[in-house]
């Protein structure tokens, strides 16, 4: 079996801090692979490399080489906005494939086979900033099937993915593997898909070493427990609410009360959960009234509004102001509102979220998993009334997972018993006992329900 080469590599983005020294490494091919190790150790930059991108467009290879790199790849991103160029899916297929050199009946025959394949007839012609971060990772899927690559690389492909999608996502890649194309995967949670994987990489301390299965911790499918506050209070009721788009009603007309604690929020891709949040801070239009302590928002000024209502946004690079981790963090510092977080220095705040050893880095250099606890440190130093967090999980190991969690017990809920935050997410490891309600969008309504997941 042929294999790609890795020979003595060393790779970083600052001659003083290189992600990777002296790697040597042999993948086969036509297998799958995983590659997985903790938030920030370098896998999605080593899937770059394999890509390409770098050093072409950042960062400096100091020594060694890749060899035996397929010469037709593709790569699903960690972040599907990254992913596109085009308005719509449709625009996206033709503009990818017309770069592939397929005459127009050839393009098209491609596209309509992978449309079929992928069921994403209804998303085609939408503009790419009405679709849901899951819709998104289907069309990124679609449009790879219909490159027809040797070599595909993914990047936390199913971070945004709810249950369903995330099952029609593997099935797909079952099918894949059995084509003898070389598939190499990053990811925290590999459950579901371990009988596909033919062998797992370890990526941590500057280095990637051949792992097993058998040396990993598999997350397990928590059942999760909600804990009821005794006495909640509402910070934002709805009144004849409803939301609607152009394409469709995402919610019905109805009333509902968002109280205090921790509320989380589930619902298929697609179903709204986003654009809810898009409503709460004012950027997306509704019907009916919001009130936040019994005052429409939409008389309150926005000043005042965004002083109590904060979110943590889906995309991490739509958070950031300043180009530096440490510029970020002074910024917020300079702003900051939280008692428990006010004295702190950048230092401190640093080691806070362990990227104490990365002060100067480019903020949107940063890992996934990295940038979403920088985002959720923002928030915390910002200290709102109710706090929006959009997937805050997506890209981080179970550490990290952890670490958000504690970050978010410790200096926002327990700062005050009238503060409120809501959660969405679709992966569950370590958020048990952590949620007072379950509020779950599905068919065009929000509902508060009591039974465990």
């Amino acid at each position: 079996m042929s294999s790609i080469k890795i020979n003595h590599l060393s790779f970083g983005f600052t001659p003083n801090n290189l992600l990777f020294k002296d790697l040597s490494l042999s993948i086969p091919t036509s297998s799958f692979s995983l590659l997985t190790g903790p938030s920030g150790s370098g896998k999605s930059t080593f899937l770059k490399l394999l890509a390409q991108l770098y050093p072409t467009y950042g960062g400096k290879i100091d020594q060694g080489s890749i060899q035996n790199l397929p010469t037709k790849w593709s790569m699903i991103f960690q972040n599907p906005d990254e992913q596109f160029t085009m308005a719509t899916p449709a625009q996206e297929f033709i503009f990818t494939l017309e770069n592939l050199n397929l005459n127009s009946q050839q393009a098209e025959k491609r596209m309509l086979a992978a449309v079929q394949q992928t069921n994403i007839k209804q998303l085609l012609h939408r503009n790419f900033s009405t679709l849901s971060g899951g819709e998104k990772q289907r069309v990124a899927f679609a449009i790879i099937l219909a490159m027809r690559p040797k070599l595909l690389l993914l990047d936390e492909p199913f971070a945004s993915c709810d249950p369903s999608n995330r099952a029609f996502l593997i099935k797909q890649l079952a099918l894949l593997k059995q084509k003898d194309i070389t598939i190499i995967i990053s990811d925290h949670d590999f459950s579901y898909y371990q009988h596909l994987i033919d062998q797992v990489f370890w990526c941590s301390n500057h280095t990637i070493k051949l792992s097993s299965l058998n040396q990993l911790s598999t997350p397990k499918d928590t059942r999760l427990n909600f804990i009821p506050l005794p006495h909640p209070t509402p910070i934002l009721k709805l009144e004849n609410f409803s939301l609607h788009t152009q394409e469709q009603t995402l919610i019905q007309e109805q009333n509902l009360s968002l109280f205090t604690g921790a509320t989380l929020l589930t619902g298929p891709n697609g179903s709204g959960k986003s654009s809810f949040f898009r409503v709460l801070t004012k950027m997306q239009p509704y019907n009916g009234q919001i009130l936040l302590h019994n005052k429409n928002i939409q008389k309150i000024k926005n000043k005042k509004y965004f002083k109590q209502i904060g979110q943590v946004f889906q995309d991490p690079n739509n958070q950031f102001l300043m180009v530096t981790v440490a510029e970020e963090l002074k910024f917020g510092l300079s702003h900051c509102n939280n008692p428990l977080l006010k004295k702190a220095t950048v230092n401190e705040l640093l080691t806070l979220i362990n990227l104490n050893h990365h002060q100067d880095q480019v903020v949107y250099s940063l890992s996934g998993g990295q940038k979403k606890k920088l985002q959720v440190l923002l928030m915390l130093l910002a200290n709102p009334t109710f706090l929006l967090l959009d997937e805050p999980f997506a890209g981080l190991d179970q550490h990290g997972q952890q670490q958000l969690i504690t970050l978010l017990q410790k200096y926002f809920l327990k700062l005050d018993s009238q503060k409120g935050l809501i959660l969405i997410s679709h992966q569950f490891n370590n958020l048990d006992n952590f949620f007072n309600y379950h509020l779950v969008l599905q068919d065009k309504e929000l509902q508060y329900v009591k039974e465990k997941r």
